[in-house]
């Protein structure tokens, strides 16, 4: 051999970026099995403390309990899921697509493929529908927002019932006069 050293640090050289190549990054995250939610061209933002303990003094959507009560049955038919149904939870925006103006209505875009999960799945197998509770989070102080969260119970024909995994955030913003409508709104799943 003539340039053993060579060799030696080329085989070297190849382990360490061999390792490294192999070893995951600390970075990298998992992949969820959540729902997406179609991306709006104009998203509230999450809920931000107030400096001002009550909404009421900063002219809030939250005033009008016409526009709580639209937050609210909106929330409701977004977390109506009947798997044997649904091809994806998709679907139950597409049904609350009367809520909302026409143009907000026409982002919301079902994906092409069907959902998963162990909960959606376990659903589907047993026939049930989810029966959302909604409730209107009073902390959230953002201005012209209303946020709602979402849990629901799975149910059964025969009566069989199981809670549902994670919670539903809504954060809606409306038209200005009635009869309201939905002008944008963003959610997140936990």
């Amino acid at each position: 051999m003539k340039h053993p050293k060579i060799l030696t640090l080329t085989l070297a050289a190849g382990l360490v970026t061999g390792v490294t190549g192999c070893t995951p990054a600390g970075t990298e995250t998992e992949t969820s099995s959540a729902p997406t939610v179609a991306p709006t061209t104009a998203s509230p933002t999450a809920p931000a403390p107030s400096s001002s303990g009550s909404s009421h003094s900063q002219g809030q959507a939250t005033e009008d309990p016409a526009k709580v009560e639209l937050a609210k049955q909106a929330a409701t038919i977004m977390t109506t899921w009947n798997p044997t149904k649904d091809f994806n939870r998709t679907a139950a925006e597409l049904r609350a697509r009367t809520l909302m103006t026409p143009e907000r209505a026409k982002e919301v875009i079902a994906p092409e493929r069907p959902a998963t999960g162990v909960e959606w799945l376990t659903a589907a197998e047993k026939k049930a529908t989810s029966k959302p509770t909604v409730k209107l989070m009073t902390e959230h102080h953002e201005q012209d927002t209303i946020a709602v969260t979402a849990t629901w119970q799975w149910v059964t024909k025969d009566g069989e019932s199981w809670a549902g995994e994670g919670k539903q955030t809504f954060f809606f913003t409306f038209t200005d006069t009635e009869p309201y409508k939905i002008r944008d709104y963003v959610s997140s799943v936990r």
